[in-house]
């Protein structure tokens, strides 16, 4: 909030899930919308498109969490698949779309071009989730096993 009081007139902050306060912008009235909510696939996906009929052509739409590992919070959280999802919603959009440094996306509506996938960090070479997925099911598992294991009285 302090950096954007420059704009303070003109800034609006929703605060609450975004099925419940979607409803009160009207379409095609957002130059920039940003999102930083639930990070979980089944967030990224209602925020994305329920924001983009609310953005102008033209207009941008960022977000927050947007990190090569599904993992940001601990296995004990669901994974954080703001991307790949987000690059995926892109390329069906066919809109382009950027990753920004500190985790953070930008993409355009535009229904004149089409996708790209611009990494400006060098982070996104592979975001196949047969990649990023392994290594985080195979530690849920051990992580479930332990306390099951302690509960049990092995450990």
């Amino acid at each position: 909030m302090t950096k954007t009081e420059f704009a303070a007139a003109k800034r609006v902050v929703l605060r609450g899930r975004t099925k419940e306060v979607i409803g009160t912008i009207p379409d095609n009235s957002l130059d920039f919308a940003y999102i930083d909510g639930d990070h979980t696939l089944r967030g990224i996906t209602v925020d994305l498109i329920k924001v983009l009929p609310k953005v102008n052509e033209g207009g941008l739409i960022g977000g927050d969490d947007f990190i090569e590992s599904p993992s940001q919070h601990g296995t004990q959280y669901e994974p954080t698949l703001v991307c790949p999802f987000s690059i995926y919603f892109a390329e069906a959009m066919d809109m382009p779309i950027a990753a920004l440094p500190f985790g953070q996306f930008v993409l355009q509506k535009s229904t004149t071009s089409s996708f790209t996938f611009i990494d400006t960090t060098a982070k996104y070479s592979n975001i196949s989730l047969n990649k990023l997925l392994p290594g985080m099911k195979e530690s849920v598992v051990k992580r479930k096993m332990k306390q099951l294991f302690a509960k049990l009285g092995f450990v």
